[in-house]
């Protein structure tokens, strides 16, 4: 599997905010699959020696549910650890890795920024091979079924965001996928 759903959770929204949750899910678009997955909680003043934290998210932050907080709060992780450790799971799949962001400015553009910053080296992929979700979702409202499948796990949980965004995304081009052999066939 080459397509990686990444996502993050931050303390701001701008690419030099601190870090402090990735995850992330190999996918096959095509089928559904989903493959290995990683899972890193950042301790939070590590997080702020490599980024500049936001007050509006700081309050952003407060009024979110208590599972997701505390996964920001209990982060024990070193940013080095948990970039290293990210970049050993992507480039383990000995791939060329196709990563996926929900929003083209933001999860990825955040980890192009901060893989330099923290580790001295580049992000684990091409910049072209960069794809975004709220694309798909844009594209896909009004024409595709929205997803059949209730949420599960916790919203602003990273790897449960990230599961649930592959999923998505595999559905729908699914979902085009199948009309496109049902038109074929007609």
């Amino acid at each position: 599997m080459n397509h990686l759903m990444i996502d993050l959770e931050t303390m701001g929204t701008r690419v030099n905010c601190p870090v402090v949750a990735i995850g992330a899910v190999f996918f096959d678009p095509e089928t559904g699959e989903l493959g290995r997955t990683f899972d890193a909680a950042i301790d939070l003043e590590d997080a702020m020696n490599y980024g500049r934290i936001e007050g509006s998210t700081v309050k952003w932050w407060l009024g979110q549910d208590d599972a997701a907080r505390q996964k920001v709060v209990r982060g024990r992780q070193l940013s080095k650890d948990a970039f290293t450790a990210f970049g050993k799971f992507v480039q383990a799949e000995k791939t060329t890795v196709q990563p996926w962001g929900n929003g083209a400015s933001f999860d990825i553009s955040i980890l192009d920024y901060a893989f330099p910053r923290i580790l001295n080296l580049p992000p684990p992929w091409k910049f072209w091979n960069v794809r975004d979700c709220r694309t798909i979702k844009e594209i896909a409202a009004g024409v595709i079924p929205n997803y059949p499948h209730p949420r599960e796990g916790v919203y602003h949980n990273a790897l449960d965001d990230a599961i649930y965004q592959a999923k998505w995304v595999s559905h729908c081009l699914l979902y085009t996928s199948d009309a496109a052999d049902e038109e074929d066939s007609v």
